[in-house]
């Protein structure tokens, strides 16, 4: 079985890909940044509408199979290995622009989904959690290193968990007896978080400690800090986010840019998913989308839609009787 061939590529649904399109209005002409590449859902549509695609991602799984759901796009598509704000800060220094800018925050389905890598609350293998296997400590290695004190700040900060500190005892507890599978760290959450969830009482820890692994929150802040340097004078992003804390940075840092007159029009309110998307892709319930343009000059982009109203024009006589 090759890459392309992996039962994930086929399944994998992109989430709010029509509001992506929308806001980014890919056409041929338009160089657009995929910080988060995952298995290649969002860059296709891009590379379908015409635009070129720079697709980021530091999962080499991830690069596999997107490389192989791409490879009809040749010339149009290049692969960058690396994580989205190491990328983004050297094409920064290197004076690289984008008419538009993709980032699809947290874990991905694939990552999710294998239970090889340790993200699973089901996972029956040790608790790894890394984006990049070959690279940086696990999640069983962060609780190991940590005191149990600072293991509760980063289960309170990032999973926003309010039994952090009984959580840390439980976790260090169980690794000096020799815990260390993702199926066994939720148990021993479960069993000392009282009472009946809505959701697996072992969400947010797992959450807190792969954004801790991964440092994902860190990424994120250094990319929205140097989003507008990123972006052609008629530039547009569009970022989406899973939880309050990713919601929270990127609503503040668009706000500031644009007050600043580094961004000229930002999202006012978020974009999610409608009620036949969620239908098809329940994991769409908690994505949030916000966009940006570089500039508040309507004029600037007028050209571009008019470019891309062509693009449908030609392709809506293509498709005539």
């Amino acid at each position: 079985m090759n890459d392309h061939d992996h039962p994930a590529a086929d399944l994998h649904v992109p989430v709010l890909l029509d509001a992506v399109v929308e806001h980014l209005r890919p056409h041929v002409g338009v160089r657009a940044l995929d910080c988060t590449l995952g298995m290649g859902g969002h860059s296709a549509a891009l590379l379908a509408r015409g635009a070129t695609v720079v697709g980021v991602d530091r999962d080499g799984a991830a690069r596999a199979l997107a490389s192989g759901r791409l490879a009809g796009f040749p010339g149009a598509f290049a692969l960058r290995a690396g994580t989205f704000a190491d990328v983004a800060e050297a094409a920064v220094k290197a004076g690289e622009r984008f008419d538009a800018v993709l980032a699809d925050l947290g874990v991905s389905s694939l990552q999710l989904d294998d239970r090889e890598r340790g993200f699973s609350l089901k996972s029956t293998v040790i608790a790894d959690m890394r984006m990049d296997r070959e690279h940086g400590e696990t999640a069983l290695a962060l609780i190991d290193r940590l005191p149990e004190s600072d293991l509760a700040d980063v289960i309170y900060k990032y999973g926003e968990e309010r039994l952090s500190r009984r959580i840390a005892r439980a976790l260090k507890a169980a690794r000096a007896a020799g815990v260390s599978t993702g199926e066994e760290l939720a148990l021993v959450i479960r069993k000392v978080v009282p009472g009946h969830q809505p959701r697996h009482p072992a969400g947010r820890t797992f959450q807190a400690l792969r954004i801790a692994v991964n440092d994902e929150l860190g990424q994120l802040e250094r990319l929205l800090a140097i989003l507008p340097d990123l972006l052609t004078p008629a530039g547009r992003a569009a970022i989406i986010s899973f939880h309050s804390l990713e919601d929270r940075l990127v609503k503040q840092a668009l706000r500031a840019h644009a007050a600043a007159g580094r961004l000229g029009r930002v999202a006012n309110r978020v974009v999610i998913a409608t009620q036949a998307e969620l239908d098809a892709n329940p994991r769409a319930s908690s994505a949030k989308l916000r966009w940006a343009l570089k500039t508040d000059d309507r004029s600037a982009y007028r050209k571009a839609d008019a470019a891309d109203d062509a693009d449908d024009a030609d392709a809506d006589a293509e498709d005539a009787p």
